[in-house]
């Protein structure tokens, strides 16, 4: 769309702006709880991100499964399983990252890996209004 005027298309960008925020906020939302666990879900890369969060610089880690364990003292509530990762550093020193840790850098690398995704297809949305909002060329 063409107008007479830099203020016309400034005003016309600030407009459909204000609208591609409120539309990225939706998709970085729904991308964060939809997307990312989908995605990131798997335990290969949960372990990936609780060694680079927990133990960065670690040459090589061990993990040890337990078993199922009851999350709530309700004796009719979920199981979950206990992880445990030895990692060892560059000097041989070791440093082991609890079940706690773990589920904190699982969740939390899941629902930003989500956020990130959701940012990564939002982001080019704020560039639509300099391709379509032009100011007409002056005819001499």
């Amino acid at each position: 769309m063409k107008f007479e005027t830099t203020k016309g298309v400034w005003g016309a960008r600030l407009v459909t702006w204000t609208l591609v925020s409120v539309l990225s906020c939706g998709i970085i939302f729904t991308a964060s709880f939809m997307l990312g666990p989908m995605l990131f879900s798997s335990g290969a890369i949960s372990r990936q991100v609780a060694v680079a969060v927990f133990c960065p610089g670690a040459i090589s880690t061990t993990e040890q499964q337990g078993a199922s364990v009851p999350t709530t003292s309700n004796p009719s509530g979920g199981y979950g399983h206990t992880v445990e990762i030895t990692c060892t550093m560059k000097d041989g020193s070791t440093q082991i990252i609890r079940n706690e840790q773990f589920a904190l850098a699982s969740i939390g690398g899941m629902f930003g890996g989500g956020a990130l995704c959701g940012l990564g297809l939002s982001l080019p949305l704020f560039l639509v209004p300099f391709f379509v909002f032009r100011k007409r060329p002056v005819s001499t």
